[in-house]
């Protein structure tokens, strides 16, 4: 296999701790508290109800996913759970679909500071930047994220740690000081009864359950990570347990802030917490904080950034992108060839996008905001679509390998959870994407669909051409088993490679 003897991913270079920043990473936008008014207007009193509940059904929705970190250090991410449940086929629809959640999420993260400089600026000084300002700060988030991707691993974990910690101390400082000064505390904020559980399971489905989409940003480092088979899943859960605290934190803070008669005025707002905060800290304070979140958000990137970037060049190291250029690493470790792609697609992505809602809608506050909802849309329906395969892979891969799972483990991760998630995505799915489809959230639901319709179609043509390339991930699980007795995983199982070869487990 020709493939290993290109360069590989430096080993042994991100901590503990890095793993658990870039899991926060994922969702830092949302935990500077920008996200939590659809909480707000869909559950009132009990918002922080829909991140516990998000929280807690993602914690359990992730089990296969998490399992498989523990089976091999893979860079491709959850493609390779796809891959050795099911085969290339599967595996190589599950990669694309996951690539084209990471355009849209780049896109998205382009719109999201975008949206929080000008409307920021907008609600406090009511003056409107601009249109070229707000082109320059979308361009400059993709630049800044690529720069963030291309930098030495040790290097850019260090950084992300640093700033990582820092800004939740000072985020959390500020709740902190906003639940002290105010008068409106009440355990009916703490009531999940308070409000009927429909408003609650909506808001969980609207953004609850989209808000940890970012989770898995730190299974693309595995191959990077020192001990990730142990600690991988940890970080994750970790990362997703500080996230959720955080944005709970945050969403019963902004509750607090107001008498309960004046939520509607924190719930519509753009910004919530301008107009909930403000009652207790000057908006020129509050003014200094979103552009702080601007700049960590801006460092945070890079950890999905880094995510895509390796997924594309997994995907030429298997030879299905037949890119040797795409396949290469340079002298630091880094795929900077697959980033610079990532960073051409990302920012014609954003073109696009931009002449499109600025054509129909004209440039306003409301339209900024609305491009990064449109985006989150799109990222978000191709994140379910790169879930649905792997999710089940776990079980299709123990039944055909005896792997050292107990019964019960095996059903309960392989199989209840999968089943379980599917009946949440649906519902989710429903309730957040397709039960009200207005413009210009239709356009960017049907380019999705069509973006996972040729993805079928261009896997299947790979297929019937014998293109479909290498599968990296069942060397790495074969090789496990033929070398490895740390924890006897694989008992007496040959397991099947491209070609008609086999490594014999032990």
């Amino acid at each position: 296999m020709a493939i290993f003897l290109m360069p590989h991913l430096r080993k042994n270079s991100i901590r503990f701790l890095g793993m658990v920043s870039i899991t926060v990473a994922g969702v830092l936008p949302i935990i500077g508290p920008i996200e939590v008014a659809p909480f707000i207007s869909n559950a009132s009193s009990a918002a922080i109800w829909p991140v516990i509940l998000g929280y807690a059904l993602f914690v359990l929705v992730s089990i296969p996913i998490l399992e498989y970190t523990r089976l091999v250090e893979f860079a491709g991410g959850y493609y390779g759970l796809a891959e050795i449940g099911f085969g290339i086929p599967a595996g190589k629809f599950t990669a694309l679909a996951n690539y084209f959640f990471y355009v849209f999420w780049q896109t998205a993260n382009a719109f999201f500071i975008g949206w929080l400089a000008v409307d920021t600026i907008y609600l406090i000084f009511h003056v409107l930047l601009p249109v070229w300002i707000w082109g320059v700060l979308v361009t400059l988030t993709l630049l800044v994220t690529y720069l963030m991707v291309i930098q030495p691993i040790e290097v850019f974990s260090r950084i992300l740690t640093f700033t990582i910690l820092s800004t939740l101390a000072v985020i959390v400082g500020f709740i902190v000081y906003i639940i002290l000064k105010t008068p409106y505390n009440s355990p009916q904020f703490l009531n999940p009864t308070s409000v009927p559980f429909t408003n609650i399971a909506l808001a969980t489905a609207v953004l609850g359950f989209y808000t940890f989409t970012g989770y898995g940003s730190s299974l693309f480092y595995a191959e990077e990570g020192v001990k990730a088979k142990n600690d991988l899943w940890r970080a994750i859960y970790i990362g997703l347990s500080i996230s959720a605290i955080v944005i709970a934190l945050s969403a019963y803070s902004e509750l607090a802030s107001v008498p309960e008669s004046e939520l509607n005025s924190v719930s519509s707002s753009p910004l919530p917490q301008l107009v909930a905060w403000s009652h207790f800290v000057p908006e020129t304070v509050l003014l200094g904080l979103n552009f702080l979140i601007i700049v960590v958000s801006l460092i945070a990137f890079g950890g999905g950034g880094g995510s895509q970037a390796r997924l594309l060049w997994a995907m030429a190291r298997d030879g299905f992108i037949r890119s040797k250029w795409l396949s290469e690493i340079n002298e630091k470790g880094i795929p900077l060839r697959s980033a610079t792609m990532n960073l051409i697609i990302a920012l014609i992505t954003v073109g696009l996008t931009s002449f499109f809602l600025l054509g129909t809608y004209g440039y306003s506050s409301q339209t900024v905001a609305l491009a990064f909802y449109v985006a989150g849309t799109s990222s978000t329906i191709l994140w379910y679509f790169h879930h649905f395969v792997p999710e089940f892979g776990l079980y299709a891969f123990l039944r055909k390998n005896n792997v050292n799972f107990s019964k019960f483990r095996k059903i309960f991760s392989g199989l209840i959870i999968p089943i379980g998630g599917m009946i949440l995505f649906i519902y989710t799915f429903y309730q957040g994407i397709l039960g009200d489809l207005v413009e210009p959230y239709l356009t960017f639901v049907i380019v999705s669909f069509i973006l996972l319709l040729g993805d079928v179609v261009y896997v299947l043509y790979k297929r019937r051409k014998n293109s479909l390339g290498e599968s990296t991930v069942k060397y790495m699980i074969a090789e496990k088993g033929k070398t490895s007795s740390e924890n006897s995983m694989f008992i007496d199982n040959g397991l099947p490679l491209e070609g008609g070869t086999t490594k014999k487990s032990i």
